[in-house]
């Protein structure tokens, strides 16, 4: 009697233990297979994420491995083996087209697959000119009546947009922060790119044209980046012959090295409510930061989006003594430049200029 209790005592211990275990396993089966999609699946949380636009090309004939690794390099996705379950899970493991495609960190997954997926080398583009010199205001009506973005939607985007160049890192706190570096050029975007794909386009031709030899030369100019762009918005609105900008960069260079105002008419007519075709003497008085007739130096910030001759001028400006420039001829734009005030009083009165 005694041996049997003990048998079953023993057989309840031991289903006990076996059911204890398994369950541990099970647990530890679960923890594990949760870690595991938790690191597939992970995403940067929404307020981390910056977006910088990313040029892709996907081979004729690439499978979805291939496509997934090509992404994963890119670093558009997380994982390799998620992108591919994911598809296969949505149907579209095998729909996947080849063709040349502009993707931005901000996408999810899904995105990336459905545009991978539908469109391809069919995918709708439109194009668009901005010219050098615009500012963002410029830049913004010209979108609005070409249909590419409404305005709003285009000022919206320049001002909570969160986009991840190197260059954004040295811009100051200041009023229109991407004044200066919504880069001026001829741009293919598709149809349906919202204006946050488009300013982040834009930024990204800055990033490729401000190379990194430019900003070594910051050092050697003493200059920091937001600086130097603000120098080369004053040259593209002051100069219209290309042979002048590095003349008018040593202008600016030397006025500011000797402590004079700089006394350009293109931050004046940046602060114009109205433009106009000339600067009247009245307007020398408007009260801004951006009046180098009332203040010394630069003006707190660019006054226009440069190109890249200018930004290159004001990066390697010519070496010379002038601290004066006149107009000679309205047509052309073409200036005469001077080392001393009586010089520059005595081309003004040949050229009839009053400043």
């Amino acid at each position: 009697m005694i041996n049997n209790i003990l048998k079953e005592i023993i057989n309840y211990a031991l289903k006990f233990i076996i059911i204890f275990v398994a369950v541990i396993v099970i647990y530890q089966g679960a923890m594990w297979a949760y870690d595991t999609a938790y690191e597939l699946m992970a995403r940067e949380p929404e307020e981390n994420i910056t977006i910088v636009n990313i040029d892709v090309t996907i081979p004729q004939g690439s499978n979805t491995e291939a496509i997934a690794n090509i992404l994963h390099e890119k670093n558009l996705i997380s994982s390799v083996v998620y992108f591919r379950i994911i598809a296969r899970i949505n149907g579209l493991d095998a729909t996947f087209q080849y063709g040349d495609y502009i993707f931005n960190t901000g996408m999810s997954e899904d995105e990336i697959m459905t545009i991978i997926a539908t469109e391809g080398e069919k995918r709708e583009v439109v194009k668009f000119t901005i010219p050098e010199g615009y500012t963002l205001e410029q830049v913004g009506d010209k979108l609005s009546e070409e249909s590419i973005c409404t305005k709003s939607e285009f000022n919206n985007a320049l001002e909570n947009g969160r986009y991840g160049y190197k260059f954004l890192d040295y811009i100051p706190d200041r009023n229109l922060p991407l004044q200066g570096y919504v880069f001026p050029d001829t741009y293919e975007v598709y149809a349906d790119a919202t204006a946050e794909d488009i300013v982040s386009t834009m930024l990204k031709r800055f990033d490729e044209v401000f190379k990194d030899e430019y900003y070594d030369r910051l050092d050697e100019l003493g200059m920091s980046l937001d600086q130097v762009i603000t120098i080369a918005s004053i040259i593209e609105r002051e100069v219209r012959v290309p042979d002048e900008r590095e003349l008018v960069a040593g202008v600016i260079y030397n006025r500011l090295e000797q402590g004079m105002k700089l006394e350009m008419c293109s931050t004046i007519m940046y602060v114009l409510e109205v433009p106009r075709e000339r600067v009247l003497f009245r307007d020398l008085e408007i009260e801004s930061p951006y009046n180098t007739y009332m203040y010394e130096g630069l003006p707190v910030g660019p006054i226009a989006n440069p190109g890249e001759a200018s930004i290159k001028a004001a990066i390697y400006p010519d070496d010379n003594n002038y601290l004066f420039f006149v107009l000679v001829d309205p047509d052309t734009g073409a200036h005469e430049f001077n080392v001393t005030y009586n010089d520059h009083l005595a081309a003004m009165k040949k050229h009839d200029q009053d400043f």
